[in-house]
């Protein structure tokens, strides 16, 4: 487990099944806002026409194998997730952006965050993708990401997917866009 300095306590570790009942207590009943469960960039639109337990039970399943992401701990309770997963993995990402030249290596992506209302401004966002950062040298595969450029005109106000600034921040670099407000960021 990684301590991440700071003020408080903030650890970043690998979800797993352990961490299954803090993560159903991070996402809480409405399943992190609108009950994807983070299967979206898994399903697409699809997340939404099936029962929220389903969801449930796939992002579960994720973290029994291991495949799944990042939970971030406040003195030992939930306050942010990220999803780290084989850009493979990511149909609905791929499918969606088919225009995008993806590389032809298959990188651990950083496609989606969860912080709770209690511990947003507290930099967890930047320790979850300072964690996925040494998950990558763990593993020695890059890490990809695909975040919002907030100050491109027009730019979407959901911030799931992370924000630019917070990614060239972690030493990050652009290598592409897959629209005018979302950018393709690289960790080697």
């Amino acid at each position: 487990m990684d301590r991440m300095g700071d003020a408080t306590d903030l650890r970043i570790v690998q979800a797993t099944h352990s961490h299954w009942n803090e993560l159903r207590e991070l996402f809480g009943p409405a399943g992190a806002e609108n009950g994807c469960w983070c299967q979206y960039w898994l399903l697409g639109a699809d997340y939404h026409r099936r029962d929220r337990g389903e969801n449930a039970a796939d992002l579960e399943s994720q973290i029994e194998t291991g495949r799944a992401g990042l939970l971030a701990l406040e003195d030992d309770e939930p306050v942010g997730w990220a999803r780290l997963t084989h850009r493979s993995e990511l149909r609905y990402l791929t499918a969606r952006f088919r225009t995008y030249e993806f590389s032809e290596d298959d990188p651990l992506s950083l496609v989606c965050f969860f912080v709770h209302r209690r511990a947003r401004g507290k930099s967890v966002m930047t320790a979850l993708i300072d964690g996925a950062k040494r998950e990558g040298v763990r593993r020695n595969t890059p890490i990809e990401a695909y975040p919002i450029d907030p100050s491109a005109p027009g730019a979407t106000k959901n911030r799931f997917p992370g924000l630019l600034p917070a990614f060239l921040g972690c030493g990050f670099s652009e290598v592409g866009r897959l629209s005018n407000e979302r950018a393709v960021v690289r960790s080697d």
